[in-house]
């Protein structure tokens, strides 16, 4: 038997994550108001905020002192929470029937089951790092005017994921301002506070168990029989036998 049988990891927390980022993913400022460069946009990068030890050093050329590159975006996962007043119900299941573009009917003909996915609530940060004001009030306007207070995204878009929509919420903004010791060079840091729902879904179940055929056996029996059991047991010992009563092939398809 397999070690892995009943292993499953489909990366979903991993998505949300991703998805929470995607947000933020190419935003701009503006920069170079000066007599001698024409202002000009220049995109914020954002990093996940827990690093490998070993893509750190490398990322940094393996030195302390080599500058921080503003401004930028750095996102992390705070917490996750039970949500009970988003279940739907408890070992809930769903049964969908639908045929693959291109199968033939019956024999591609497929049933997915599937589970009520299990609802958390998932807090997230996303620090914003900047040099001076000017670049601080630009990225918080930016996002300010994205959350009135609430985002929806997708976050996938198969056709029998019924978690695909969620939504983001903004429920905090912090302003800190760093000014290093004995130093001219200051970073301007803002954390803003999202919560959003998160559902965790288990493997779905694909399968073509459905009724093909369906038989009937058509007799009389005693009022002593009480349970199936009985009545096949009576049924058997008149020699009865079971009649096709309905077969896929009497589905008759409309024509294209």
């Amino acid at each position: 038997m397999s070690v892995f049988r009943e292993y499953y990891y489909n990366k979903q927390i991993r998505n949300y994550v991703k998805q929470f980022m995607a947000v933020f993913a190419g935003m701009r400022v503006q920069v170079g108001w000066n007599e001698d460069k024409e202002p000009r946009l220049i995109s914020i990068p954002i990093a996940f905020a827990s690093r490998d030890r070993v893509v750190a050093h490398l990322l940094t050329d393996n030195t302390q002192t080599k500058p921080l590159r503003l401004p930028m975006f750095s996102a992390s996962l705070s917490g996750v929470e039970m949500a009970p007043e988003l279940r739907k119900g408890i070992t809930t299941e769903r049964r969908k029937t639908f045929m693959p573009t291109g199968g033939l009917f019956p024999d591609d003909f497929k049933v997915v089951q599937q589970r009520m996915p299990v609802p958390y609530r998932a807090t997230m940060d996303l620090h914003m790092f900047a040099s001076n004001q000017d670049q601080h009030m630009q990225i918080l306007e930016q996002i300010l005017m994205l959350f009135d207070p609430i985002l929806q995204i997708q976050t996938s878009d198969d056709m029998f994921d019924w978690t695909q929509i969620t939504t983001i919420e903004l429920t905090g903004v912090n302003l800190e301002e760093v000014v290093p010791i004995a130093a001219d060079r200051r970073i301007i840091q803002t954390t803003l506070n999202f919560n959003f729902p998160i559902y965790i879904s288990a493997p779905v179940d694909v399968h073509d168990k459905y009724v093909r055929d369906i038989y009937v056996r058509v007799g009389a029996v005693s009022q002593a029989a009480d349970t199936s059991e009985e009545i096949i047991a009576e049924l058997d010992a008149q020699g009865i036998p079971y009649d096709l009563y309905f077969t896929l092939d009497d589905i008759v398809l409309p024509n294209d």
